[in-house]
């Protein structure tokens, strides 16, 4: 198959360096799918040639476990369904391997479950795995790893997985491919005269109401799990595609605005530090503040310190992250808390000038600094 030209972006996609592309299991099992991960593999392998770092996350292998054993539909029985996991991913690897290294292409295997995603420290460590993989010209094809992750498989989506990498890699766009063309005003698949959206500046609620699914036997995740994908992403400042994988190719997708939606992202985006804590980290506890703290944080951009401090919920180390709570229970922030629970229960509603009477020399005067706090 000839290599497809030098690779071109939508005129709203400047500076690209960094793609997470995400493919559905339709595109990597129905028929004709040996052609569209050979495409897939030969667009993908053009981007890395034209310097631009590439990361794949990859759906298929409960539905290639699922082939491999005569399965019609997707076990409901949980341990099948990592029976069929483990089965598969095997076979759908070998597949992606065969056709990349066609174009001379490495590719490393990134089987990941929530926990790495949530401890900070795996975290840190898993973006740097990623990294090296792409400093060695690899693409890393990642998945979640279905045959032990019990809760990934009842209600995970890989959609979710694809955001979460774009955000750890700092991606410049997030491809989500799919086999319709991004975001219509009906259901295409019904309406003759479904119009097309090529750009969303901002997803609001009505668009969630707007989609309807079209799950498959194979599959968990359907457009509303995409649509929150995009919206996860353009809030961390990320512009998202939601695109055609199955009758277009990839190079398509990324150029020709017909056969994508694409959503701009926030004006106001969150930095990198700040996104594990704003949409990945796993809450160890909480404090509720007053009123007085409440207004300091969500509308002066202020710290959390020990005096507006009410209550302390949870046991929690210094350097975890904590939510941060109103008067009415409400979740107005989360960070990472300067101090275990019990030294915060013992400094709460203290002075700053106290703090260090009650706990001896202390590094922090803050309970959580604004650095390492998101609002909202």
């Amino acid at each position: 198959m000839t290599e497809p030209e030098q690779p071109l972006f939508r005129k709203e996609l400047k500076d690209v360096r960094t793609v997470v592309v995400k493919t559905g299991s339709r595109i990597l099992t129905a028929a004709g799918h040996e052609t569209r991960v050979e495409q897939l593999a030969s667009d993908m392998s053009a981007l890395r040639k034209s310097g631009i770092r590439v990361v794949l996350v990859s759906s298929g292998a409960i539905a290639h476990g699922m082939r491999a054993l005569g399965l019609d539909k997707r076990p409901a029985e949980i341990p099948m369904q990592q029976a069929c996991a483990a089965i598969g991913q095997n076979r759908l690897m070998a597949i992606y391997r065969e056709y990349f290294a066609e174009h001379g292409t490495l590719t490393g295997q990134v089987l990941l479950t929530w926990d790495d995603l949530r401890g900070k420290k795996r975290y840190l460590n898993l973006r740097n795995t990623l990294f090296k993989l792409l400093d060695c010209g690899a693409i890393p094809i990642v998945n979640e790893n279905d045959s032990v992750s019990v809760d990934e498989i009842c209600f995970g989506n890989n959609d979710t997985l694809a955001a979460q990498m774009a955000m750890l890699v700092n991606a410049d766009v997030l491809v989500n491919l799919t086999d319709v063309g991004g975001l219509y005003d009906k259901n295409p698949h019904t309406e003759k005269d479904a119009k097309h959206i090529p750009v969303v500046n901002a997803v609001v609620a009505g668009f969630h109401k707007m989609v309807s699914e079209k799950k498959s036997e194979i599959s968990v995740g359907g457009m509303s799990t995409k649509l929150k994908a995009a919206e996860m992403v353009t809030r961390a400042g990320i512009p998202a595609l939601i695109g055609d994988g199955f009758n277009r190719r990839l190079l398509t997708v990324l150029n020709d605005e017909s056969s994508a939606t694409l959503f701009l992202p926030s004006d106001k985006k969150i930095p990198s530090r700040r996104r594990w804590i704003a949409f990945t980290g796993q809450s160890a506890g909480s404090v509720a503040v007053d009123a007085g703290a409440s207004k300091a944080i969500t509308e002066r951009g202020k710290s959390l310190l020990a005096a507006g401090i009410t209550r302390v919920n949870g046991k929690f180390n210094a350097g975890d992250m904590v939510d941060i709570v109103d008067s009415r229970g409400g979740v107005i922030a989360k960070g990472l808390v300067n101090f275990s629970a019990d030294e915060v229960e013992a400094i709460r509603g203290s002075k700053t000038a106290d703090v260090e009477k009650k706990l001896g020399a202390v590094r922090f005067n803050e309970v959580i600094l604004r650095d390492n706090m998101v609002v909202g």
